[in-house]
């Protein structure tokens, strides 16, 4: 504690004693009934406030509570504050405010109040919170603080709870992304494209919350009297594993979370439809999410997404292209194809690997050496689609 602090508790204490001092003189020497029961009502209500801040503050104790640790983009949600007193003692106030993560946008209710003449045990209160940005929060601390009647003096205790929260990247329609033009103009879907023959039913088993409907088998679940949902096995590939570039040395930063939302879109479209999906980066030597498709598999997909950021280099040394990758198929989104990622993804397609690159152009294609990688990797097998993104929507373009 400051020198200061103490200097001012100290003036505090002496104005209390002169104050009872003088009432206690008064009272002395004028006599009667008035003087002695404003003396008497004086140190009562003293005695009181001492007894009000005697009341430890470490024997509240805080909790909070709020309904799920995975908040989609602007998504809403309440949060709660339970304090709960060890001894019901009354308290003159109690006010109680929370420590809210920059990024988590309020709802105009402050996310803390002030409890006055608090005799209960428990009490609450509630504010909401909005996502407003992707990423990964954190909550601590939660303040407390009391005093006095005429706030001479005031107490204040903090309570570390450390509470995560997940915002999820914006999720964005995909416009004909599932529709590919060839050279003939003729049309073929991405997925099947890619998906063809991946997948056949191995069997059935019972329904578990987070299966999606479109894989329940209704005829088997007639005749069974319950749910049941069909079982996949993999034929010539386990679906798609999706590859974020995640450099850019001079890229605006709403470049990059495009990126995210797109890769974040195309996730959720993998998930719609029962299709496995993997999720690694192009600075990682291994994948970040091994493909799979059940639900906590694309909430960790999810999660992976909101707490990327960018690394700011033009080259990753630790590429996962200079891996041995085999018979996989990989959708790699990005805004660049450099000489250097052009070799490793030539060397990707020789190794029986299905691409798609889907490339994002912020300007027209002029130059000529991205011109030539675009065409030298169609001439391979891969498949080049371009994105353009929209406040709601991500148009895919080949």
């Amino acid at each position: 504690m400051s020198v200061g602090r103490l200097f001012v508790k100290a003036g505090k204490l002496l104005s209390l004693i002169i104050v009872i001092g003088t009432l206690y003189a008064y009272a002395m020497f004028q006599g009667g009934f008035v003087s002695w029961f404003l003396f008497y009502s004086v140190v009562s209500i003293i005695i009181c406030n001492m007894l009000f801040m005697l009341y430890p503050l470490r024997w509240i104790e805080v909790e909070r509570r709020f309904d799920k640790k995975l908040l989609s983009y602007d998504e809403k949600m309440e949060v709660t504050l339970l304090l709960k007193k060890k001894f019901p003692f009354p308290s003159l106030y109690i006010s109680v405010m929370d420590t809210v993560p920059s990024g988590l946008e309020g709802m105009g209710k402050t996310p803390g109040t002030i409890f006055f003449f608090t005799s209960a045990k428990q009490f609450s209160y509630s504010y909401d919170i909005r996502g407003g940005k992707r990423g990964e929060y954190w909550f601590s601390p939660i303040t407390l603080k009391t005093g006095d009647l005429f706030g001479f003096f005031h107490k204040e205790h903090q309570v570390d709870i450390e509470d995560s929260l997940t915002v999820l990247p914006r999720l964005r329609l995909l416009k004909r992304w599932k529709t590919l033009w060839n050279d003939n103009q003729e049309t073929t879907p991405v997925t099947a494209k890619l998906m063809e023959d991946t997948f056949s039913v191995a069997g059935v088993r019972d329904y578990v919350p987070g299966d999606k409907l479109t894989s329940i088998d209704w005829k088997v679940t007639a005749r069974a009297g319950k749910l049941v949902t069909k079982e996949f096995e993999s034929q010539s590939g386990k679906g798609y594993t999706v590859i974020l570039d995640n450099t850019g040395k001079f890229e605006l930063d709403k470049m990059f979370e495009e990126r995210i939302e797109f890769a974040a879109s195309l996730i959720d479209d993998c998930y719609k439809q029962a299709i496995p999906a993997g999720f690694g980066v192009s600075t990682g030597e291994a994948l970040l999410v091994e493909e799979g498709a059940k639900l906590n598999h694309f909430q960790t997909i999810y999660r992976e997404l909101a707490r990327l950021e960018r690394i700011d280099m033009d080259s990753d040394p630790f590429s996962f292209f200079k891996q041995p990758v085999r018979n996989r198929s990989i959708v790699y989104i990005t805004s660049d194809v450099t000489a250097e990622r052009m070799n490793e993804l030539e060397s990707l397609l020789k190794y029986r690997n299905e691409l798609v690159i889907a490339l994002f152009l912020y300007e027209d294609v002029t130059d000529r050496g991205l011109r030539d990688s675009i065409l030298t990797l169609k001439k391979q097998g891969a498949n080049i689609v371009f994105i353009q993104s929209d406040s709601s929507v991500f148009d895919v373009t080949s």
